[in-house]
């Protein structure tokens, strides 16, 4: 049948065109001889580095704890940093010598490197290049953008940024309250001189305007006591009654002496008229009750004033103490984190040493001559094949 193989045809092609299968044999492998001999010698750079989740999580500031995720996977994380556009441009940068020369740095490096997973959590980073020096200064630079890139997105440095601006700015605001609370002091009276021994301390000058105040009103009221008294004695005295004997010396008290208005010795003069004396005791009871309800209402009105500078001094003492509360968290927190920074720089630690291990690489040579002999026989049975074929055409 024509679908099946003629094993006589084969049998005769091998027998009679075996130089031309020896014949391509031959030249294939001398082909793979010479590219062999023409690759020249390459050489591998490698570091590798371990990827280690964070170990231990700081507890100086407890009111501020961050958490960490320990199930994430951050061997293909950073596997994913090594390979992105940001590294490749880090190493470049610190490879160029000059601004024009960085796009080609970029390219040269980025066609050089190759980043793969290792054994268990390892990454390795390997640079070929036709120079051993350059090959382990690709290795070496892409290394180092991988780690600080790391330090970077894994570390303590973004959160210890951050904390470090809040807390300028919350002592910022604690300057300014203090300043605010210094002015209300220095206003009031209100605790104006905290700092100084207990016998220099002056109270609130509203406090002091109230103490005397409150000190006139007590005088003024004692004074309108003893009027009533003498008032209702002379109310109460009979037409022969002794008038002399009623307590007149009340009428010396501080606050008659000080208005010269009535005194003992004039009430003393008028105890002939008893209606004359009842009218000096009304005159002077109405003018003091007077001035007792004028001093009352400036004791209401001094206590308002002092309930209204306690009230805004203890907003302000309140709200700085929350301020100040909130700059030792924060205070606490940057030194957790510049401790952290220290001893946790990164998650990666390179295994070995910073300078790569450099190798001299090449493709295998009993590969390529095995290859070649495999094209070498496969194309000579076609040839020789062909030969056979058009011999017997001729023949016929």
């Amino acid at each position: 049948m024509s679908g099946e193989i003629d094993l006589s045809f084969l049998g005769a092609a091998l027998r009679r065109r075996w130089w031309i299968i020896l014949l391509c044999v031959g030249v294939a492998l001398a082909l793979a001889v010479g590219i062999g001999l023409l690759q020249g010698r390459r050489y591998q750079a490698s570091n590798t580095l371990l990827v280690q989740s964070p170990r231990y999580q700081w507890r100086f500031a407890n009111e501020i704890v961050s958490t960490t995720n320990q199930q994430r996977d951050y061997q293909r994380e950073v596997l994913a940093v090594a390979r992105s556009d940001e590294i490749a441009q880090a190493a470049s940068a610190s490879l160029a010598l000059d601004a024009s020369t960085q796009d080609a740095a970029q390219q040269s490096v980025r066609e050089a490197i190759a980043v793969r997973a290792g054994d268990g959590n390892t990454i390795v980073v390997s640079a070929t290049a036709d120079d051993p020096a350059q090959a382990a200064a690709y290795a070496r630079a892409w290394t180092e953008a991988l780690i600080a890139s790391a330090r970077d997105l894994y570390g303590a440095v973004q959160d210890l940024a951050a904390f470090e601006e809040q807390l300028e700015q919350v002592g910022l605001r604690l300057q300014e309250q203090e300043s605010a609370l210094a002015a209300l002091r220095a206003r009031t009276g209100l605790y104006a001189n905290v700092n100084v021994p207990d016998e220099a301390m002056r109270s609130s000058l509203t406090l002091q305007q109230l103490n005397q105040v409150n000190a006139a009103l007590a005088d003024y009221l004692i004074a309108l006591q003893a009027l009533d008294t003498l008032q209702q004695g002379l109310a109460g005295a009979g037409p022969a009654a002794d008038l002399a004997a009623l307590p007149w010396e009340l009428l010396d008290g501080p606050v008659f002496s000080q208005r010269g208005l009535l005194s003992s010795a004039i009430a003393r003069a008028a105890l002939d008229d008893p209606t004359r004396l009842a009218a000096l005791l009304g005159e002077e009871a109405s003018a003091l009750d007077a001035a007792a309800d004028a001093l009352s209402a400036q004791a209401e009105q001094l206590n308002a004033a002092l309930a209204a500078d306690w009230q805004e001094f203890d907003a302000l003492w309140r709200e700085r103490n929350q301020t100040r509360d909130i700059y030792l968290i924060l205070a606490r927190k940057v030194s957790e984190l510049q401790l952290q920074k220290e001893l946790e720089p990164s998650l990666l630690s390179i295994v070995g040493s910073l300078e790569p291990t450099v190798a001299h690489v090449r493709a295998p040579l009993w590969g390529l001559l095995a290859t070649a002999t495999v094209a070498g026989l496969i194309v000579g049975l076609l040839l020789a094949v062909l030969a056979e074929r058009a011999s017997r055409k001729a023949a016929s």
